[in-house]
């Protein structure tokens, strides 16, 4: 199952997710590759060959449950590869803006930056997929 965070037509995925074991085992921080799929209003793209340290995952998956659960206000995923960026903004009442941008291209040299509103009730699903990685 890929991690799919979908609200109100809008989501943001994670898939194609690789996890190098040996490589983080050797110190390599570039030991996840993965695509990040975004649609937001009428606007859509992919930013594959993102890459992350698979225990910088771990602790943005803990961040994410500190978030839904109000003991923080804000949360940001930024992929070492491309450098695209997501940050998860908590109100007061429990709505959570999901905006950011992520880079596609040969070089990053595609951007869309995106945003979008959601609420804690769908995230519950999402981080599950996200341990399952």
């Amino acid at each position: 199952m890929e991690p799919k965070l979908e609200f109100c037509g809008n989501y943001l995925e994670i898939c194609n997710f690789q996890h190098y074991i040996e490589d983080e085992r050797g110190g390599n921080p570039y030991n996840c590759l993965f695509d990040i799929k975004v649609k937001s209003g009428m606007f859509s793209g992919i930013a594959t060959g993102c890459e992350c340290d698979y225990k910088k995952l771990q602790l943005f998956i803990k961040a994410l449950e500190d978030l839904i659960s109000f003991k923080i206000k804000e949360v940001s995923f930024i992929e070492i590869g491309f450098g695209s960026k997501i940050d998860f903004i908590c109100d007061r009442t429990g709505h959570i803006k999901v905006c950011g941008e992520i880079r596609g291209g040969v070089a990053g040299d595609h951007i869309l930056i995106f945003e979008f509103e959601t609420d804690q009730t769908v995230f519950p699903p999402f981080i599950k997929a996200l341990k399952s990685l």
